[in-house]
C-alpha cells in the first residue's frame, strides 16, 4: 500500500514521518526523497532555494514535486508511508493507494511555528509576522474528497488511522 499524507507548515509532517522511521516504519517525509522537490520560477525553470519566506514571495518562486521521480521511488517500494507537501501535490495523488490532509488547528499550527526548534525558521514567516504556507491544501482535499485527519495526535495514533482506513 502506498500512502501520501499532506499539509500545511507546522501539521507535524515531518516529525510524524521521523517518528514512524525510527519504529521501523517504512515512512519517508518529502525531503528525504533525492530529486523529488525543487524551487521554481514563474517560468518554470528550477531556481536556488530561496532563503526567506518573503524571498519565494517576491520572486514568485513555487515549490514543486516531480512526478516522474515520485513515481519510480514508488515503483520500488510495497508499502510505504510518504508525508509532505509541494505547489502540485495533488498531480501525483492518482499515484497513491490512500491519500489524506493533516488538518490542524490554527492556534496549534502558528505555536509550532514559533518554534526555536523548527529547521527552517525564515521560511515560516515575513516582515507581517509568521507566514503560513498552504493554508489552501485544505480546499484541494476538499475539492478531491480527501479525508482530514486531526494533527494533534501522536504519531502513533495518526500511522493506526491511515493504516487501518479504507
Amino acid at each position: 500500500m502506498k500512502v501520501l499524507v499532506f499539509g500545511p507548515s507546522g501539521s507535524g509532517k515531518t516529525y510524524v514521518a521521523g517518528s514512524l522511521q525510527k519504529a521501523g516504519i517504512n515512512a519517508f517525509d518529502d525531503s528525504d526523497i533525492p530529486g523529488l522537490s525543487n524551487w521554481y520560477d514563474r517560468n518554470g525553470r528550477k531556481v536556488a532555494e530561496p532563503k526567506t519566506a518573503e524571498d519565494a514571495v517576491i520572486n514568485h518562486y513555487s515549490f514543486l514535486w516531480s512526478r516522474k521521480v515520485m513515481a519510480l521511488f514508488l515503483a520500488r517500494q510495497e508499502d510505504v508511508y510518504i508525508f509532505g507537501g509541494s505547489g502540485n501535490v495533488h498531480r501525483v495523488f492518482d499515484l497513491f493507494d490512500k491519500v489524506y490532509f493533516l488538518k490542524i488547528d490554527p492556534g496549534l499550527q502558528l505555536r509550532r511555528l514559533q518554534s526555536p526548534g523548527r529547521q527552517t525558521p525564515d521560511m515560516d514567516k515575513n516582515e507581517q509576522g509568521v507566514m503560513i504556507w498552504g493554508d489552501w491544501f485544505e480546499q484541494l482535499a476538499i475539492e478531491h474528497h480527501i479525508p482530514f485527519i486531526n494533527a494533534d495526535q501522536t504519531p502513533d495514533q495518526i500511522f493506526q488511522l491511515i493504516r487501518n482506513k479504507p
